[in-house]
């Protein structure tokens, strides 16, 4: 490309179309390979990994027959209606010796089941309450560190390695349980799935490291269109896994599914180890020291040149001033202490002043709620997380191919309405964000409504049409508040951001557990009603912001329109030579 003449090639480019550009751009796509294999691990293991403690509490736990236990994941092949059946005053859900060989031909069969089921769900649901904590800390305090050291030292592929390594053994850990299947309690496997990848930093720290070295990798003109083929590519992958997760299940049992999805993680982690290349830091020259600034030449994509890594610099980035936020070139010969570095309290610091900042234009007062908003967004979804498929096994009885049915059909709806939110919405209509977080935030609302009362699946599926634009909150949330803070603190607001959702599992999750463990067997559906309580303080915060923001943009248009108008006083003024003295007549002003 002539880089000679900058408008002709801003004429080439913009004669491209959407598909010639994606081509064009395949040679930036060095991450989507190990993130497939990254998420596919779950995705097409996601109702084997359902299924497994449920099973497992049933069988091992409370002592029922294999048959029994089965059965409760899938009550259609039976006709089993557990509606008809209270179990409010029973505190002892383990198996009778008859229960523990029951079959489909034995007294009471229906009742067994529903017995099983109820106690099973009990069981599960008290050991994800008390997982949740254990499994939020860990990240967090990761997080609160891995993002200052990640931009202080240029790592990023370290922040993508743990978590693989995490997975790996969390998989790994669920394979010895199912191959012991009736000798290894429930606990273990449902203990390992939280905090086995907990420790090695979770999917918070890769999506942390994924975004950062796609900055870093791609040329900024070309990073708002590199970001959206990840978005879709991370949005598609569920259509590919999801309608085919109950048959690779039927088809390959506990076991192999967990052998499956330990190998693609291992798959994803050489990849990672081997294709993709770190992008050093850039030394200092005698150019630097002159003032010149350091670009990549002619690269076009530093992470895809992997030949050529070692003599690239990466991108420059904004310093907030204090020294810290890149390694001086000389300090870099000397030995440092990765230990002392990772856990700078300073970064603790940095992270504890940056919302309570003086801003213009009531920032502050904004940004903090926002970040309230934003709890109250998360929190409800990994509070409810654990027990969507629950309650559609109990209540609507269904089974794992229903489920998965129902999961590919929910996440194409919420494909559409993050399309129809951002496109057609804010682009087309030309709706504020706070109004996009507003219908967002009640039509989240309605949704849970009719979530909490179904009793078939024409009302559970109504509720997720309801609840197809539920994406739109967080991406109105940062998208107003990336316009209250300044361009070099946001990367430290999107943290903030991420340190948001293991504070949230730490605080929503025992709580849902609770609640659910104590309504299964007489309203499963509260926990959607209890989170009502949060959809009502996020819609008074996107109504605070619509008022603030709209009087802000008012005030800068009054200001600017004053400012123009004394422009032109100015020079007319400066321009009547007829005025002896001119600067005295103020009146006219």
């Amino acid at each position: 490309m002539d880089t000679t003449n900058p408008n002709a090639a801003t004429e080439n480019e913009e004669k491209l179309s959407y598909f010639q550009k994606v081509w064009r751009y395949r040679r930036y796509l060095v991450i989507e390979p190990f993130f497939f294999f990254y998420v596919m691990a779950s995705v097409f293991n996601i109702i084997a990994m359902l299924s497994f403690p449920l099973e497992k509490a049933c069988s091992v736990n409370l002592g029922y027959s294999r048959e029994v236990c089965s059965t409760t994941l899938d009550k259609s092949v039976y006709d089993i209606n557990c509606d008809a059946f209270n179990f409010e005053n029973v505190t002892d859900y383990s198996a009778t010796e008859a229960e523990k060989v029951a079959t489909d031909i034995s007294p009471g069969f229906n009742f067994t089941v529903c017995k099983a089921e109820v106690g099973a769900q009990k069981l599960a649901a008290n050991v994800s309450g008390k997982r949740a904590p254990i499994a939020a800390i860990f990240p967090l305090i990761v997080m609160l560190f891995a993002g200052g050291w990640s931009d202080r030292y240029n790592k990023r592929k370290a922040c993508m390695v743990f978590p693989l390594i995490g997975e790996s053994l969390m998989f790994l850990c669920l394979l010895v349980s199912a191959i012991f299947f009736d000798k290894i309690p429930m606990e273990f496997g449902a203990y390992s799935e939280a905090i086995v990848p907990a420790l090695f930093g979770g999917n918070t720290l890769c999506l942390m490291a994924i975004d950062s070295y796609i900055t870093i990798s791609t040329p900024e003109p070309d990073r708002v269109f590199r970001f959206g083929i990840f978005g879709m590519f991370a949005n598609m992958l569920p259509f590919i896994g999801q309608p085919i997760s109950g048959v690779l299940f039927n088809f390959l049992g506990y076991r192999w599914s967990f052998t499956m999805a330990f190998s693609f993680n291992i798959i994803a982690l050489l990849y990672v180890i081997f294709i993709i290349k770190e992008l050093k830091p850039s030394t200092m020259t005698n150019d630097d020291a002159n003032g010149k600034a350091v670009t990549a030449g002619g690269t076009e994509n530093p992470a895809y040149e992997v030949t050529q890594l070692e003599d690239l610099p990466t991108a420059p980035r904004p310093s907030n001033g204090t020294g810290t936020d890149t390694v001086d070139a000389t300090a870099s010969h000397e030995k440092r202490n990765v230990f002392k570095d990772f856990f700078d309290p300073s970064l603790v610091v940095d992270y504890v002043k940056f919302p309570l900042k003086k801003r213009p234009n009531r920032g502050r007062m904004l940004l903090i709620f926002l970040i309230m908003a934003y709890m109250f967004t998360v929190g409800p979804s990994l509070g409810e997380n654990d027990f969507w498929n629950r309650f559609a096994f109990k209540k609507l009885n269904w089974n794992g191919n229903d489920y998965s049915v129902y999961s590919t059909f929910i996440a194409a709806l919420a494909l559409a309405g993050t399309f129809f939110g951002t496109a057609i919405l804010s682009k087309l209509l030309k709706l504020s964000d706070a109004l996009v977080g507003f219908v967002s935030s009640v039509t989240t609302a309605l949704s849970r409504v009719l979530f909490a009362f179904a009793s078939d699946t024409t009302t559970f599926y109504a509720g997720g049409v309801a609840d197809s634009f539920v994406s739109l909150r967080a991406i109105a949330i940062k998208t107003i508040g990336s316009s209250i803070v300044d361009e070099e603190e946001l990367s430290k607001m999107f943290s903030i951001f991420s340190i948001c959702q293991p504070l949230a599992q730490l605080i929503f999750v025992p709580i849902y557990s609770d609640i659910y463990e104590k309504t299964v067997d007489s309203f499963p559906g509260a926990i959607f009603l209890f989170s009502e309580v949060f959809a009502i303080p996020n819609i008074i915060v996107f109504i605070i912001c619509y008022i603030v923001v709209r009087r802000r943009k008012s005030q800068m248009k009054a200001d600017g329109a004053a400012k123009t108008e004394n422009g032109h006083n100015q020079t007319a003024r400066n321009g009547n030579t007829a005025i002896a003295n001119g600067d005295s007549e103020i009146t006219s002003l």
